[in-house]
Parts: C-alpha cells; structure tokens; sequence
C-alpha cells in the first residue's frame, strides 16, 4: 500500500504508561482494601475516562470512584515524577522515518487531551504528529472507532489508507470497525484470539513495524 499515513495509540504504544496506571491503581486499591482491582484496571485499558469510571462504580458500589480516580492520577503522577516517562522501543526510530518520508501521522488516544499533549511535550516529541485526538473529543470511546475515524479526517486521509498502531484489544477493534489496517504491538493486556485475527500484523516493538512500513 503506497501513500499512506499512520495513527498512533498513545499509552503502551509510544510510552510505556499502562504498567504505571496498573501499578497506581493497585497501590490505590490496596490502600482501600479493593478486592480484585487489578482485574478491573485492566478492563479499563484503551477506555476513556467516561468509560472507564462506568466500569469502576459498576464494579465498587459503595466507593466513591472520583476520589479513588483522584488518588490514582496522584500515585501515577508521583511515579511518573520519581521515574521519568519511559519510551517504548523503537518509538523515536519510527517517528523520525516516518517524517523523513512525509508521512502524516496522528495520535488517536482514550486519554484526555491535556493529558496527551502533556507526556508528548514531556518528552520532546509533539512536534511529530500533526493531529492529537484525545478520548474527551468523541462521544464513544473506543472500542467504538469514532475516534479513529475523526483521526483520519483530520489528517486529510481515508481510513483504507491508514494504519493504525495499537496494543489493546480496545483499540484494535476500534481501528478494525474503522475500516483501517490495524497494526498490534502487544504491551501488558493479554489479546485475545479474535483480536489478533483483526490485526493486519503483530510486531514485537516499534523497529519491525517501520521495517514493514518500509517496504509498504
């Protein structure tokens, strides 16, 4: 496929976030003596934060769920703080090929967009994407592929000439029901059989997919 652009998912795609919000949400959870919160942590991963309190307050009843989510933002700041902002490999190879070739490309992200344009400027790589969607600028969250498909009319690009580069099964349905060719780099959610019948390929990191865009 020649001509195409790219559309990124942010969190356990460009930086390595998942495994923070999962260790914040269990340190919370346990501070409040939570039962199975890392379960339900993990079902909120490539969820919007609208999505993601609906599952929580389904989940703890009796739990104020805003405080709770204030706590986590706190511990993931704090981690965030103590421990940098991790890249995930092969990241700011990608990105570089990527406009070297003028190739166009996008962020497509459940989380709120001042909490997007906040890790990409922390580490110095805005300037690559020339549209940011966060999860606060649709109506339905992924998996739903809204977001996916504003992405792409941003960018000026049909959603048959994208790829979309995910980890979670959320956002690889999401990138299918778009109608886009999605590509999955698998992080700390566990794909299921169906989801990885969707994705076009499976990478291990970033490297092989400029590889294989390379050769597109």
């Amino acid at each position: 496929m020649s001509g195409f652009s790219v559309v990124f998912d942010m969190d356990g795609v460009i930086f390595d976030t998942e495994t923070v919000g999962l260790r914040a949400w269990v340190a919370v959870g346990e501070r409040h003596s939570l039962e199975n919160v890392e379960h339900y942590a993990r079902e909120c991963i490539g969820r919007s934060t609208k999505d993601t309190m609906a599952i929580l307050r389904a989940a703890y009843k009796d739990v104020d769920i805003e405080h709770l989510r204030a706590e986590c933002t706190y511990e993931f700041k704090r981690i965030i703080a103590a421990e940098g902002l991790t890249l995930k490999k092969g990241v700011k190879e990608l990105l570089e090929w990527l406009k070297e070739n003028g190739i166009k490309t996008a962020i497509a992200s459940s989380t709120e967009i001042n909490g997007v344009k906040g890790h990409l400027r922390m580490a110095g790589i805005e300037e690559y994407f020339e549209k940011i969607i966060g999860g606060d600028m649709v109506t339905h969250s992924k998996p739903e592929p809204e977001i996916y498909l504003k992405a792409c009319e941003q960018l000026g690009e049909k959603p048959e000439n994208t790829y979309a580069i995910e980890d979670s099964n959320n956002g690889i349905i999401s990138a299918f029901r778009a109608g886009m060719h999605p590509l999955l780099v698998p992080d700390i959610v566990e794909n299921t059989p169906e989801v990885r019948q969707m994705a076009e390929r499976e990478f291990k990191d970033l490297l092989e997919v400029r590889d294989f865009l390379a050769q597109r």
